[in-house]
């Protein structure tokens, strides 16, 4: 299953996930944890889940900051 990891800046440096998307079937994507940035990545984003594996590709782009971070696709 493919899924992309979305990491938050912690005070002593290190990142911690705090929301994790994932591919279910072909074309839907499903976010989980942070229930705020869940939230936010599945109704408020300019992005849409049902597209899929184009959608997780595009969280990298979206979520490249000092803060917050998304993986690359990660394969498990």
């Amino acid at each position: 299953m493919k899924k992309v990891e979305i990491y938050e800046l912690q005070k002593d440096g290190s990142q911690k996930v705090i929301a994790t998307c994932r591919l279910v079937g072909e074309n839907k994507v499903e976010c989980e944890g942070d229930p705020t940035l869940a939230d936010r990545i599945m109704k408020k984003s300019k992005l849409y889940a049902e597209g899929g594996l184009k959608f997780l590709r595009q969280l990298k782009r979206n979520f490249k900051s000092g803060y917050l971070n998304a993986s690359d696709i990660i394969e498990d």
